[in-house]
């Protein structure tokens, strides 16, 4: 059982090695956008590399860890990490067989695929797809069976090459585009380099996999019996990871109708909110799932605390970040993308797609904690309905914000959706599982801490606004537009947030900020 500390250590260990990971993953945007700018190329591009991402969502960061990694772990507890291998071979043969046949359906019937994804693209943003997405669907084969491999490592408490090998990817596709912008090369030797990635993530998950002593044995009846409750795990948690991908394509299917572009612009703002996203949620959910695994089978009710405090433990994470993030929307965008490629219009349009989807960055984030609940109580059922009902809602939403907020709009609807999907999953888990929500405890958090939030940002309002207007008048009108409208912004205001962050967390006993996971 993980102690608190452990739990916030390894989170930094992941969290560390996803924030390195997102920042290659902005230089890599970057080397997009001087490669393929927003247009018509670049939204053909991302829908073809979207199909195989989205697989991944299912066959490795999804279903398939949520099924697989609470089995590995009782399994190992109840006899040893020798007893797995017969079920490694076993979940390799037929989850890795499974996708192979997805993949190989999806390569047939490829321009069939991609018009139904984006029903608004021209024959040759079609024509061009279809061979990026022939090149780039084996990436999924080996993303899938790494993650086969980082689900046995997870169960041992291992998660540094899960977590680092991302970084890995970035920097071989960085060393694509630029190779791709140096010599003038077409978008598919872009593509082979992200497969070229893919096999190299997969070789380092066996080679670790060997080092922890994990072998591949005979099958026996015994694990066909755990790889059977497996395969119904995953088939209860397939509709809820699907429908979330669906959702995604739906969007795509909508943002295709836009003008040119829109695609890659909800893309690129989506990219940035993935950075606190993965550094925090997705690292500290990671941790979490086969955490609640073990206390669903010790202590149930103790879910119920946990509950509570990953609540408080997002919401004071996300909140500071999701302002910074809406208060710097527009520059995000100005000072990293702003070029011949990524006009004035589009960096405003990006920023107010921003702006939309940070407003639910504490829904996103406390949904993956969630949606771990019911995965370790085994009630993936439960997830698939909420999933259900959230697409709808979304589809729903799309439709009516289309037409007068255009990409913004369809950022919007996700927002929502989120919203109304974290209420649906506490609903339930307090009206069937007779949770206690503890609604009281965690206002009277909120409320302090949105003093506290009031105080500081006030504060750091004030400092921003000064520092800027001592640049404008102390330095030369070219500085002054270097560390004000350019890349130069980032070497003070980064500075100045971080510190704003700092004194949050110094201050937080002042202000009577409870929290489990710091004390």
């Amino acid at each position: 059982m993980l102690t608190k500390n452990k739990i916030i250590k390894k989170t930094i260990e992941v969290g560390s090695s996803t924030l390195l990971s997102r920042l290659f993953g902005i230089v890599r945007e970057v080397l997009m956008v001087k490669y393929l700018g927003v247009s018509g190329l670049s939204d053909a591009f991302l829908t073809a590399y979207k199909i195989p991402n989205s697989l991944r969502k299912i066959f490795a960061e999804g279903a398939l860890s949520a099924a697989f990694i609470p089995t590995v772990v009782s399994t190992i507890k109840n006899d040893s990490q020798k007893s797995i291998s017969g079920l490694m071979s076993l979940s390799f043969l037929v989850f890795e067989g499974l996708v192979l046949a997805i993949c190989a359906c999806i390569m047939m019937y490829a321009h069939q695929i991609l018009h139904l994804i984006a029903p608004g693209f021209s024959e040759q943003q079609l024509t061009a797809a279809v061979p990026m997405l022939h090149i780039l669907m084996p990436f999924i084969l080996f993303i899938s069976s790494s993650a086969l491999l980082g689900g046995a490592l997870h169960a041992v408490g291992h998660f540094f090459i899960p977590a680092i090998t991302p970084v890995i990817i970035n920097l071989i596709v960085i060393a694509g585009i630029c190779l791709s912008i140096f010599y003038n090369l077409p978008v598919t030797y872009l593509c082979w380099c992200i497969v070229f990635a893919g096999f190299i993530h997969f070789i380092l998950h066996l080679m670790t996999y060997f080092k922890y002593h994990f072998f591949f044995g005979a099958i026996t009846r015994k694990d066909i019996s755990i790889f059977m409750h497996i395969m119904g795990k995953f088939l209860l948690c397939l509709p809820s990871i699907s429908l979330m991908e669906i959702a995604l394509f739906i969007d795509t299917s909508f943002a295709s109708l836009l003008a040119p572009g829109s695609i890659s612009l909800i893309f690129y703002a989506n990219r940035f909110v993935g950075i606190p996203l993965g550094v925090f949620a997705v690292a500290f959910s990671t941790i979490l799932l086969p955490h609640f695994s073990r206390i669903h089978i010790s202590n149930p009710k103790r879910l119920h605390f946990y509950v509570l405090e990953s609540t408080k433990f997002i919401f004071w994470v996300t909140i500071p970040v999701a302002f910074l993030m809406a208060f710097f929307s527009e520059e995000i965008f100005s000072t990293i993308f702003l070029s011949k490629k990524f006009t004035l219009a589009q960096v405003q349009e990006a920023g107010a797609i921003l702006r939309a989807f940070v407003a639910g960055l504490f829904f996103f984030s406390l949904n993956k904690i969630l949606l771990n609940i019911f995965y370790a109580m085994h009630a993936a059922w439960i997830t698939a309905l909420v999933a259900l009902c959230a697409t709808i809602i979304n589809i729903v939403l799309n439709m009516l914000f289309i037409n007068q907020f255009q990409a913004v709009g369809l950022a919007t609807a996700t927002t929502i959706s989120s919203m109304i999907q974290t209420v649906l999953f506490l609903m339930i888990l307090y009206k069937k599982y007779s949770f206690r929500i503890y609604l009281a405890p965690f206002l009277h958090f909120a409320l302090r801490y949105s003093a506290q939030l009031t105080i500081f940002g006030c504060a750091f309002w004030v400092c921003y606004n000064t520092m800027v207007k001592t640049i404008a008048s102390l330095l030369p009108s070219s500085f002054a537009l270097f560390f004000t409208t350019q890349i130069g912004l980032w070497l003070w205001v980064g500075p100045l947030s971080l510190l704003f962050l700092a004194l949050l967390y110094i201050s937080r006993s002042l202000c009577n900020i409870q929290l489990h996971f710091l004390k």
